[in-house]
């Protein structure tokens, strides 16, 4: 095995991969996967990956649509290149597809680059990039490669709820979602950011930073500039919006990041008149795994969860403690009561891995008459962190 470090724009990717097909070699297996990736980029590319599948090669690209980074027109291009492509997205928007491996694999040699490139003209070509590529003589290194590629299955070999097979069907679902900008709005959102100027009284300093040529992509040809005219001026057909709603009703909840049955104490249910009940929920450890394997350090792993929330001291008797406000909506055994603001304490001190709690959730005035009413004692709180702008995170109990 040899390996080597391609650092651009001194060593452009695209030039790599241009010499790994234009050779006299057939792969078995061909597989790219790219956070984003560009409609010229692809077109320079389609003639010779598509020799090389329909002369038996494996062809398979995973690609993200974070961030509006692959358009509309990629997709359907891509979809009539009739190989395996895959749309890998998390529906929690702080868990951004963000790989990018290509990978070109026959019997006597396997070559694996991993980096920073994405499938576009600039990561391939002028754009600031850094990767490493590997060169496995096969069979002798096999074990190596394993050793290296196992690690990437996730994204080689993709599977699970967070990966669909790329389908008409699902580019118009995409589309009708606004999460798949047309090339020409992926353009001008381009355009827009590079010409933003910041908004200052008065003169704007001057730059201070050089000005730096680097060696462009190669022209496209005649016939693939046509091409790329064609689709960049045609009118997208309007999306086809989905029947409302088809989606099962606990891939809406998103990913769970909590669970614990409710004590008489988090449920408000103690008699004792002689007790001040605390209306609130204890974020205690509850044997929750997050990773799984993983058993959460509640100490840290609440005011984690919540950390892109604005905190804030408590002061007065409770100056060791923070607190944020977090929209939540929240289901109590089927009942939808909407988006409620509750407030989440923190306390700093408590971090000191003794297992105290740390963190609890607040249920407010308003709320506490509530959850009394259920009488919610053993009842099963969990925790979601779901694709809701309005409301990030969801409790369900039940």
């Amino acid at each position: 095995m040899t390996s080597r470090t391609l650092a651009q724009p001194a060593v452009q990717l695209g030039q790599e991969i241009d010499t790994l097909l234009e050779g006299e070699a057939r792969y078995t297996r061909i597989v790219f996967v790219s956070a984003f990736v560009a409609l010229r980029t692809i077109l320079r590319l389609r003639d010779r990956l598509l020799a090389q599948f329909e002369g038996g090669c494996q062809l398979r690209l995973t690609v993200g649509i974070d961030l509006g980074g692959t358009s509309r027109d990629v997709l359907e291009e891509l979809l009539r290149w009739n190989c395996e492509v895959f749309i890998f997205h998390n529906r929690i928007s702080k868990s951004t597809f963000h790989p990018k491996i290509y990978l070109f694999e026959n019997a006597a040699r396997t070559t694996l680059i991993v980096g920073s490139n994405n499938l576009t003209d600039g990561g391939f070509y002028t754009n600031y990039e850094a990767s490493v590529r590997y060169d496995f003589e096969l069979p002798a290194d096999a074990e190596e490669f394993r050793r290296i590629a196992d690690p990437l299955l996730t994204f080689l070999e993709p599977a699970g709820g967070t990966v669909q097979r790329l389908t008409a069907e699902l580019i118009n679902i995409m589309a009708a979602r606004g999460q798949l900008p047309t090339e020409a709005e992926a353009r001008e959102h381009r355009r827009e950011q590079f010409g933003r100027r910041p908004a200052a009284a008065g003169n704007i300093p001057a730059n201070p930073f050089e000005a730096e040529n680097v060696a462009l992509p190669p022209l496209l040809p005649q016939a693939v500039r046509a091409e790329e005219r064609r689709v960049r001026q045609a009118v997208p057909p309007a999306p086809v919006v989905p029947p409302a709603p088809q989606i099962p009703a606990e891939i809406q909840r998103g990913a769970l990041v909590w669970r614990k049955p409710l004590s008489a104490s988090d449920a408000l249910q103690i008699q004792n008149p002689r007790t001040n009940t605390v209306a609130e929920v204890r974020f205690a450890q509850a044997g929750f795994e997050n990773p799984p394997g993983e058993v959460i350090d509640n100490t840290r792993y609440f005011r984690n969860l919540f950390r892109d929330f604005e905190w804030e001291l408590t002061g007065g008797r409770h100056a060791d403690q923070e607190h944020t406000f977090v929209p939540f909506r929240i289901i109590i055994r089927g009942r939808d009561y909407g988006i409620r603001n509750f407030k989440i304490s923190h306390k700093p001190t408590g971090e000191a891995g003794q297992g105290n709690i740390t963190t609890t959730l607040k249920w407010g005035a308003d709320f506490t008459s509530i959850v009394r009413q259920e009488n919610l004692t053993d009842a099963v709180f969990s925790l979601y962190e779901a694709p809701d702008t309005d409301a990030p995170f969801l409790i369900e109990i039940i």
